[in-house]
């Protein structure tokens, strides 16, 4: 450690009208005339930071052995958060009915697999609906099957009206050429041609009929196919009167118990999904210009595309939790923005972090591990979200207290006070990363951490040992400047 000496003197032009005001007051108050003397001559004074001194010794401030440093590695972005469930299903009533049963895991807090039976809606009605339906679909079943024998009878006849035909067409033939030779009488042509036309009048009935059974055969395909779909919906709404976990999860809530009667769409009980996990967190402006630094999104290089513009770039984060002194993390991922921009309330953005395996814990730390540990991750924890940043750029490291307010750092540039405003890229608990400019702190130069009221720039400063502190401030001058040297020199 070392200290810093500051004097500011008086103008001596200042001394010779002091002395001669001093000289008239003392003859206008004195009983008789003396003789005029001169003022004896005034000391210096030492104007230091909070308070003027009354001797011309000198002011001591506190400048510590600290340099800037160019700074390597990484730092962790750290803000608050709150664990939620992925997914939170409400099941709700698909049939209406009483309920029959509640399954005793049914119950807010415990735990269930997908799949597993919680509640039974009285399926009486729903059987019998099933069962008058399959005798509907075995009845359409067998018209369909009357249907089809009746075309392959019609389609037989039809052969025997053909030849039918055929053979009184002949006829009328060989009658109407005896007519032309006269070896006919008229009454044989008539009758030769109304037996051919009641052939032919036959066999179209039969073409007709063959043509209203396979549209009847249609029709009964279809009210088959109506029937097994209803027998469908039917079997469908008896399987619904059995309510399972759609998801594996904890039971949130229950709306119903055991002989209330339901309708379609009533609420039956809330399931968080635990197989994943969700931090909801909040960052600020400052904050995501790093993650997007980082990810080399809005570089300027290129046009971005919907997903760069408007997803926040996926980047691995580490969930915390601190429980009885010992820290347990999980390993999580930035994954989403909460929202489309600002919270007009906090100026943040929301965002989500995914934690895909809320049940794989580890301990951080020295590795202690308690005597209790969280076996999940569990709904409604306070967590702290830590982002590792790489940051792309050069940063220079001084120590938290070298910044001063208004975003100024002091530096002890050849013996005189250099005030340099600065541009804080991340403040921790570790230290203050600044953007290096050029005239800003460079790594070999005397960063000052004391407080200094009114500083100037240019004062000159002067370090000295502890070993050679002046007697003045020793014997308690200035007490707080006392106190903060025995402070430093005892450790």
């Amino acid at each position: 450690m070392s200290y810093l000496s500051l004097t500011w003197r008086r103008d001596p032009r200042l001394i010779a009208p002091l002395a001669a005001a001093l000289a008239l007051l003392v003859g206008a108050c004195s009983e008789a005339p003396t003789a005029p003397h001169a003022a004896p001559p005034t000391p210096d004074r030492e104007i230091s930071s909070g308070a003027v001194g009354v001797s011309p010794r000198q002011l001591f401030f506190l400048l510590r052995d600290l340099q800037p440093k160019a700074f390597q590695g990484s730092f962790d972005i750290e803000v608050e958060g709150v664990s939620l469930p992925l997914r939170q299903v409400q099941t709700s009533a698909r049939v209406a009915g009483q309920i029959i049963m509640k399954s005793a895991q049914c119950r807010g807090g415990h735990y269930v697999e997908a799949g597993e039976r919680l509640i039974t809606i009285d399926p009486t009605d729903y059987a019998l609906e099933v069962e008058r339906l399959q005798v509907q679909l075995e009845q359409a079943e067998e018209n369909l099957a009357a249907t089809a024998i009746d075309i392959g009878n019609t389609q037989e006849l039809i052969k025997l009206a053909t030849e039918e035909v055929t053979l009184q067409q002949r006829n009328l033939n060989r009658v109407e050429s005896l007519d032309r030779r006269g070896a006919s009488t008229d009454a044989a042509l008539d009758e030769a041609r109304r037996l051919e036309l009641t052939s032919r009048n036959a066999l179209q009935t039969l073409q007709n009929q063959l043509k209203s059974q396979q549209q009847q055969k249609k029709t009964l395909t279809t009210a088959r196919s109506l029937a097994a779909t209803q027998l469908k919906r039917a079997r469908t709404d008896l399987e619904r009167t059995g309510v399972s976990a759609p998801v594996a999860g904890t039971i949130v809530t229950t709306d119903v118990e055991e002989g209330d009667y339901v309708k379609v769409g009533d609420p039956l009980f809330r399931i968080n999904d635990t197989d994943d996990m969700e931090i909801s967190c909040q960052l600020r402006v400052e904050e995501l210009y790093w993650i997007w630094m980082q990810a080399g999104s809005f570089s300027g290089d290129a046009p971005g595309t919907d997903e760069v513009i408007f997803e926040i770039p996926r980047t691995p984060v580490e969930v915390a939790f601190e429980f009885k002194g010992v820290e347990y993390l999980w390993a999580g991922e930035l994954s989403r923005y909460d929202g489309t921009g600002l919270d007009p309330a906090t100026r943040t953005i929301p965002c989500r972090v995914l934690v895909e395996n809320p049940t794989e814990v580890r301990i951080g730390g020295d590795g202690r591990r308690g005597p209790v540990a969280p076996p999940t991750l569990f709904s409604g924890m306070y967590v702290k979200v830590r982002i590792p940043v790489d940051p792309p750029i050069p940063l220079v490291k001084v120590p938290t207290t070298a910044v001063q307010p208004g975003g100024e750092v002091w530096l002890a540039r050849e013996g005189a006070l250099d005030i340099q405003k600065v541009t804080l890229a991340r403040l921790n608990g570790t230290g203050a990363l600044l953007i290096p400019s050029t005239a800003g702190p460079q790594p070999g130069d005397a960063v000052i951490v004391s407080p200094l009221a009114g500083p100037m720039q240019g004062m000159p400063v002067q370090p000295v040992g502890l070993d050679t502190v002046p007697e003045q401030v020793a014997v308690g001058q200035s007490p707080a400047l006392t106190d903060q040297i025995e402070r430093e020199a005892a450790r």
